[in-house]
């Protein structure tokens, strides 16, 4: 026989004594919904010299479970089992031959993720999910908290966590919540105007008198309810639970209201308030119309805007004077729709924030407070997705992507100088991280944009070394092989007053901008997220605040304003600086807006339902520029197709057999398979987007997440680098630097009947928008 080793452990529990607190709650066993829940806590164990502290919780049963939220223990945490921290000192594993024995097989997957965080469909009904914040207890170690319970049937967890300066302790029970007659309604997530589903009731008698249950149920706004078949009122006996299917649909975007209003046999009404979020997932279009005023003349505006928009989905963006010659507020409206969320788009969509706050306002997207809000939010989401050693990840916290660092770093430096709160340690470290990184750097001969945006913050910051600037003007000037790289380069050294060296690198940089003749290049990898009109806007911008004359401002600024596409993020945040960089006068002298004078800015965005005809009369001397932007989703069919890509979506069984979606029932569990063709050889970083119809939801994304996989074996799959399974549809960021197709999947369940309309699943080169396909929309049926 081998040698084996036996060893044995024995767990000794330590005894809080007085470090522990002994809560109790005091609350009914059960209760009735819409009422308050009175709750008493009694805190035992503290003494005369400690202040005694307790919060308390009153959450849903069914949302912990979703989560796996398990009740406070700080007592656990502190008194708790620990890990052991031992080590064995012997011979034996050389004596015990490794090679004996089956191998062992690792398996991958389970609900590990279970806690991954997913964004939760528009509530139907109010959630219930309270907390009482930080109450002192009184002399008697009592507190009282009482909360008003809303219209809810169902189990309420109460969590108790109570601290003093030497103790802690904790409690938790629950409480049932329910009507005599338990009132359940099941609607679709949400559903698309023109599609029809139904509205599913199920009464139950729980407790108190039986007999007959009155009946009565209404809708508002866009919501029509097939009542003729609903009888007026059921019979109940004990226990006894019945349902009921009414028809329904939408014809209008909103949140429309539904409500259900039983009277019980003992004469007590109970009423359920439900809502129905209507939506439509088709992508918008966007119109850009670029006019000049001429003085004296006057131009007319009306409901023809929207002309081949869906009722609902337009709204119009009004400029004139200086900032409309860059569509500014176009582009700060656009940067606020955007609809995803890396890194360097949540940093894109806050910069001008920070400029053009005035303009921010005028165009609905709140007033100061609001925007100082809004960008503590982006500062505040940012830093989740910085690492340890102050770099910042993509989607998550990452390192290896120094032009990110530097762009992400650039905004805080910002940010502190606008007066906004960036966490110190937090902008230590990303300060720590440019220096580090360029310290380290090995010589290179191309590719010194990263390099030349981490000295430009660092310069500003006052921690950049100047020798490294000047050896680097000096000796590697065409190593900054992109326009921005030898603008933020020159930048730098304009903040150390060499503005000799830095005339040099705005030069280098002019020069390769005007090589550049074309917006419109192929479709090529970028590391830095740019384009050259993102060069061109960041160039002006940069030359501006550094004062450089050696570039032609007027020929950048029109190349700016002559786009005619579609921007990506960069080039709309690097537009918008340079317009701030540029525009010292925003005003709009001379503008009439139906006869009466403009005071400052002329911005106006209105929403397509409450649009009015509008007369705009240049009353000055001299011409000025107008721009109308117009968003909404088109009327018509837009066909499959598109530019440099092909996208299809199928579906298949679990087993990999084809399914055509009109023959799906309630219940059914397939999987959707995208395909995404490019045209090109070149690389992107593509975003594929897939709403979802309305009777379809995503069905246990971990089993992708986990990579367990063993029911599909028969798919090939390619990997994203971010995934969302959302509510209403499934995003996938993939990197690509190939010419061959790739794949996507994920599971789906049909799970609410009725006739439904099917978006067209997307792909878009999130930093060359010209790229992007589409596939087919339609309709789809489910069976009940």
């Amino acid at each position: 026989l081998n040698p084996s080793r036996a060893l044995g452990l024995a767990y000794a529990k330590v005894d809080p004594g007085d470090k522990q607190l002994s809560v109790s709650l005091s609350a009914p066993e059960q209760m009735e919904p819409n009422g308050p829940l009175r709750v008493d806590i009694d805190v035992a164990g503290t003494n005369a010299t400690d202040t005694a502290y307790v919060t308390l919780a009153a959450v849903d049963v069914g949302i912990l479970n979703l989560t796996g939220f398990q009740s406070p223990d700080p007592a656990g945490h502190y008194f708790g089992q620990r890990r052991l921290g031992i080590e064995i000192r012997d011979v034996y594993g050389r004596l015990i031959n490794g090679m004996n024995g089956a191998m062992g097989a690792v398996r991958s997957g389970g609900d590990a993720l279970a806690q991954a965080g997913l964004q939760s469909p528009p509530p139907t009904e109010e959630l219930v999910a309270f907390f009482s914040g930080p109450i002192a207890v009184d002399a008697s170690g009592r507190a009282s908290v009482t909360f008003d319970m809303p219209d809810f049937n169902g189990t309420v967890k109460l969590m108790a966590v109570a601290w003093s300066a030497s103790a802690v302790g904790q409690a938790d029970r629950e409480v049932l919540v329910r009507d005599p007659i338990v009132l359940s309604a099941s609607l679709p997530r949400f559903l698309a105007p023109g599609d029809t589903s139904r509205l599913l009731l199920e009464l139950t008698h729980t407790e108190g008198p039986t007999g007959r249950v009155g009946l009565d149920v209404f809708a508002t706004g866009g919501v029509q309810l097939d009542l003729a078949t609903l009888p007026r009122g059921i019979d109940l006996t004990e226990s006894e639970s019945r349902k009921l299917v009414i028809p329904l649909s939408v014809d209008s975007v909103g949140d429309h209201s539904i409500s259900v209003t039983i009277t019980t046999p003992g004469g007590k009404l109970l009423t359920k308030d439900l809502t129905l979020p209507a939506r439509i997932n088709d992508p918008e279009i966007s119109t850009t119309q670029r006019l000049t005023l001429a003085a004296g003349e006057t131009l007319s505006f009306d409901q023809g805007l929207f002309a081949d928009l869906r009722p609902g989905t337009g709204s119009t963006i009004m400029s004139a004077g200086p900032l409309a010659r860059f569509d500014a507020p176009g582009l700060l409206a656009a940067l606020d729709r955007y609809p995803y969320g890396c890194t360097e788009q949540i940093t894109s969509g806050a910069l001008p924030l920070l400029y053009f706050d005035d303009l921010s306002a005028a165009l609905g997207l709140g007033d100061s407070a609001r925007i100082q809000e809004r960008v503590d939010q982006a500062i505040a989401q940012i830093l989740t997705r910085q690492s340890s050693n102050g770099a910042f990840g993509l989607w998550r916290p990452g390192t290896g992507d120094l032009w990110l660092d530097a762009y992400v770093s650039d905004f805080l430096s910002r940010a502190r100088a606008q007066g906004f709160e960036v966490p110190q340690l937090a902008f230590r470290q990303a300060m720590d991280n440019l220096r580090n990184r360029v310290n380290f750097a090995p010589d290179f001969d191309t590719d010194g944009g990263p390099i030349a945006y981490a000295l430009l913050v660092l310069a500003r910051e006052g921690a950049a070394a100047v020798g490294d600037l000047r050896y680097y003007a000096d000796v590697k000037t065409e190593a900054f092989d992109t326009p921005l790289a030898a603008a933020q380069l020159g930048a730098a050294l304009a903040l150390y007053g060499d503005q000799l060296r830095s005339d040099q690198m705005f030069a280098s940089a002019a020069r390769q901008i005007a090589a550049r003749t074309s917006d419109e290049t192929s479709q090529l990898w970028r590391a830095d997220y740019g384009s050259n009109l993102r060069d061109a806007a960041g160039l002006l911008s940069l030359a501006v605040e550094a004062g450089s004359d050696v570039v032609n401002r007027s020929a950048l600024s029109q190349r700016i304003a002559n786009a005619s596409r579609s921007m990506s993020t960069q080039e709309s945040a690097w537009s918008l600086m340079a317009a701030h960089a540029l525009v010292q006068d925003p005003g709009s002298a001379g503008i009439l807006v139906n006869g009466a004078p403009v005071d400052g800015p002329f911005v106006r965005t209105v929403a397509q339902d409450i649009f009015a005809p509008v007369d705009i009369t240049n009353a000055s001397a001299v011409a000025t520029d107008l721009t109308i932007t117009t968003v909404g989703v088109p009327a018509y069919e837009v066909a499959a197709g598109g530019y440099g890509y092909a996208i299809t979506r199928t579906y298949f069984t679990m087993e990999g057999a084809p399914v055509d979606p009109n023959l799906v029932r309630v219940g059914d569990r397939f999987v959707t398979v995208l395909r995404v063709k490019p045209f090109e050889k070149g690389g992107a970083r593509l975003m594929v987007n897939d709403p979802l119809p309305a009777g379809f939801e995503i069905d246990n994304p971990n089993l992708l997440r986990s990579g367990d996989l063993k029911e599909l074996s028969w798919l090939e799959l390619n990997g994203a680098t971010h995934t969302e399974f959302r509510s209403d549809r499934f995003l996938a960021a993939v990197d690509w630097r190939s010419d061959q197709a790739f794949q996507l999947a994920y599971v789906v369940r049909a799970v609410s009947p009725g006739d439904f309309h099917h978006p067209a699943a997307s792909v878009e080169d999130m930093y060359n928008p010209r790229y992007r396909a589409r596939a087919d929309t339609g309709r789809l049926l489910v069976a009940q």
